[in-house]
């Protein structure tokens, strides 16, 4: 049977660059262990965050399904990171954990050119180092069947050799109630990819009516907009949930420091290595013994159940010291337990033996994607399948793959920083790993990444015309803007709009970068708002994106040239096999990391650690002067 992708697994990861390639035009298999699990949700009922937001929006700029899913599937909706600018604003949801599975699945029975197989994978085929199919065996079958692609996706997440920790108890699996798989890290050890051990964890899950809310301090939810640029609003019916915050008290730490000897990872059970940026629990009262208290958030995971996720309480420890220890939180002295936290450990692959287009240098054709290259979460795991997607589309019919630089969206910082740098632990985005996050808001990943789905075949018609309707807005809005004018004679006028006058003519888009100024006040000086049919919505965007034009237009154009610089580097391409020892000058440090990373041009060169600038210079220089040599 023949295709030309096929993904393994339908997580966040494998939902994306199924329904990428499909939506590219290519026949398309996805396999997955169980469909009821497709977009499954095991730890938290979270999409967005702190950067995770920047991914998710992104995700839904290039036409991938996650904003759309989590708008029709809210519980719970905040922004956050209101405290700084815009580079740093993004929107946190809760989605209902029945619901968002559900939505996922019914859109992935019905894509065109996407087909859905229940099995698992025992293998992949190759020939003449290029992949040829996968071998499967169908759920109710005995007998492995061969598919053939061109190029297969990997988006495994933690089901290569799972193991599941609880207290001193362990379980063979990928996490609860789902089997763990060893084929696919077999192949991966004979094709030389180098894998190690991670690991992550979930919280209890414990009932809202054994809560006293009333001790909790109530965090509602907002009139925050849609995840999605194709929507005006969400679609909950209902009114959205509230969570709850409270503290862990030194009564709980004690509690866990005396049991610290059945912690799975204390206890030294647990191999692989946790995420810096999500610590459990017990981690955090360990590294952080000074602190009488660590936040904790109360997130109900579905509309019509009890179950209510910790935030901030993961945990390896026995059920009962989990128990004793979720007792001593203001709010839950009397809480149920539905469900006790645990922690998996997993096989993942070196993204260091990946390009950045995602596809393995082991095996052509084969591409990685989600938490098999180290990285943690939903959004982060997205990010990487549309990306392995759309270049396993590519690929399949000898197109050329797509590469994401760093200055255009926060999913081309991650894969940059994941093939470059490689990682320790789990991988988290963060806005800090972005040096150009100016340019790389939330509120303008359709401004970045929408045209380009356009060309790849991503971004649907419907999502194009409300895409070209909102940038003519912006562009006829500015124009009108600059075309009125403004000087000393209206000092009175502008007083009593509570700003100071001009002293020398301008214009009204001048004025906007005056952080008091809105748009309403310009209206009284000859603004003349003119956007069509333009929904509500959109007409808050066009102004939102002026506004932001206005007051940040120096800040942007900064980041501008210094992403261009950055570019310069990044389009000075290095051979495949270049022998770096016969370039002298280089330090004997740089020749080693060189050698071992195989960058791909001399921008990815000057960003893996430990290579010198004078050793990146020298090295642009000499292939810039090869360059030139071979085109004279």
């Amino acid at each position: 049977m023949g295709y030309e992708v096929i993904v393994v697994g339908a997580g966040h990861a494998g939902i994306e660059a199924a329904l990428a390639a499909a939506r590219m035009g290519r026949k398309t298999l996805c396999i997955t262990l169980r469909l009821d699990r497709i977009g499954h949700l095991p730890c938290n009922c979270s999409i967005g965050g702190p950067a995770k937001g920047h991914i998710a929006r992104e995700v839904d700029a290039l036409g991938g399904q996650m904003g759309v899913a989590t708008d029709y599937t809210l519980t719970h909706l905040r922004r956050v990171g209101t405290g700084s600018g815009p580079a740093v604003q993004t929107l946190r949801a809760h989605v209902c954990k029945t619901a968002y599975p559900a939505y996922m699945q019914r859109i992935l029975e019905t894509e065109p050119n996407l087909e859905l197989l229940e099995g698992r994978v025992e293998t992949i085929l190759r020939k003449s180092e290029r992949v040829t199919g996968v071998v499967a065996l169908a759920t109710g079958s005995t007998s492995p069947i061969t598919f053939e692609a061109r190029s297969v996706v990997l988006t495994t997440g933690t089901f290569l050799n799972g193991l599941c920790h609880q207290g001193q108890e362990k379980t063979v699996a990928a996490r609860h109630g789902d089997e763990a798989v060893s084929g696919v890290s077999t192949f991966l050890n004979e094709i030389g990819v180098r894998l190690r051990r991670f690991k992550t964890g979930t919280t209890p899950r414990i009932a809202l009516s054994s809560v006293a809310l009333d001790r909790t301090e109530i965090q509602p939810s907002e009139d925050a907009g849609p995840f999605s640029y194709l929507h005006d609003h969400h679609f909950a019916t209902r009114e959205l949930f509230p969570c709850w915050q409270t503290m862990t008290t030194n009564d709980t730490h004690d509690i866990l420091r005396q049991n610290l000897h059945q912690s799975a990872m204390y206890s030294g059970q647990i191999e692989g290595v946790g995420p810096r940026y999500c610590p459990s629990v017990e981690d955090k009262i360990v590294r952080f013994a000074s602190k009488d208290s660590h936040p904790i958030f109360l997130e109900k995971e579905e509309w019509d159940g009890e179950s209510v996720y910790v935030q901030g309480f993961s945990t390896s420890m026995p059920a009962d010291v989990q128990l004793e220890a979720l007792r001593t939180i203001p709010g839950l002295e009397n809480v149920e337990m539905l469900r006790p936290g645990y922690a998996v450990e997993y096989d993942m692959a070196d993204p260091l033996q990946l390009t950045s287009t995602l596809m393995s240098k082991q095996l052509e054709g084969l591409f990685l994607a989600g938490q098999l290259n180290g990285t943690s979460g939903y959004e982060e795991a997205a990010g990487q399948g549309i990306v392995a997607g759309i270049n396993a589309a590519q690929y399949s019919i000898s197109a050329e793959t797509v590469r994401f630089p760093r200055d255009n969206s926060f999913i081309g910082v991650m894969i940059d920083d994941l093939v470059t740098k490689g990682v320790e632990d789990p991988y988290r985005m963060l806005t800090a790993r972005a040096e150009h996050r100016l340019l790389l808001r939330n509120d303008n990943a359709d401004q970045r990444l929408t045209p380009i789905a356009r060309q790849l075949g991503t971004c649907d018609e419907k999502r194009w015309v409300r895409f070209q309707a909102k940038m003519d807005a912006i562009s006829r809005t500015q124009e009108h803007l600059e075309s009125l004018a403004v000087n000393n004679t209206h000092t009175e006028h502008l007083d009593s709009l509570g700003t100071a006058g001009v002293k020398n003519r301008t214009n009204l888009f001048e004025l906007l970068r005056r952080p008091e100024v809105d748009f309403d006040q310009l209206t009284s000086l000859g603004y003349q708002e003119n956007l069509g049919s333009l929904t509500e919505r959109q007409r808050f965007e066009v102004h939102e994106q002026l506004k932001l034009a206005a007051v940040y237009e120096g800040y942007i154009q900064i980041q501008e040239r210094q992403a261009l610089q950055q570019r310069k580097l990044d389009n000075v391409k290095i051979p495949n096999g270049f022998d770096y020892a016969l370039l002298r000058g280089l330090s004997f440090e740089s020749i080693d990391k060189l050698s071992r990373h195989r960058p791909e041009n001399a921008g990815q060169a000057s960003r893996i650690p430990g290579i010198r600038p004078t050793d990146v210079a020298l090295l642009a220089g000499y292939l810039q002067q090869s360059q030139r040599s071979d085109s004279a």
